[in-house]
């Protein structure tokens, strides 16, 4: 009986050793809401990068919402502008899903 119980112990801290990193790289950002970026505010994904590009009248500030839930970080992007604003469908979210107004920090 102690043998089996060793073997039980070390399969769950085996279990808890995998599943305990991906879930703190998980940003907080899942739980929040966001609403959605203004149409003129374009999304191109690539394999490695995220981009955006602003053609509206005035500043904007937006994050990529994967399919998985998670939220990147807020990037503001003046009118005109064109940057990476996140990883692409090879990183640990996958697709982006969409881009959302966020609040820079």
């Amino acid at each position: 009986m102690q043998g089996w119980m060793n073997r039980s112990v070390a399969t769950a801290g085996l279990a808890t050793a995998l599943i305990l990193p991906s879930a703190l790289r998980t940003p907080a950002a899942v739980a929040a809401v966001f609403s959605p970026a203004p149409s003129c505010v374009a999304m191109y994904q690539s394999r490695r990068y995220t981009d955006a590009a602003n053609d509206c009248a005035g500043t904007q500030s937006v994050t990529v919402v994967y399919q998985d839930g998670a939220a990147g970080l807020c990037h503001t992007l003046e009118p005109g502008a064109f940057s990476t604003v996140g990883e692409g469908c090879l990183g640990p979210h996958g697709h982006a899903d969409h881009l959302a107004v966020c609040e820079p920090s």
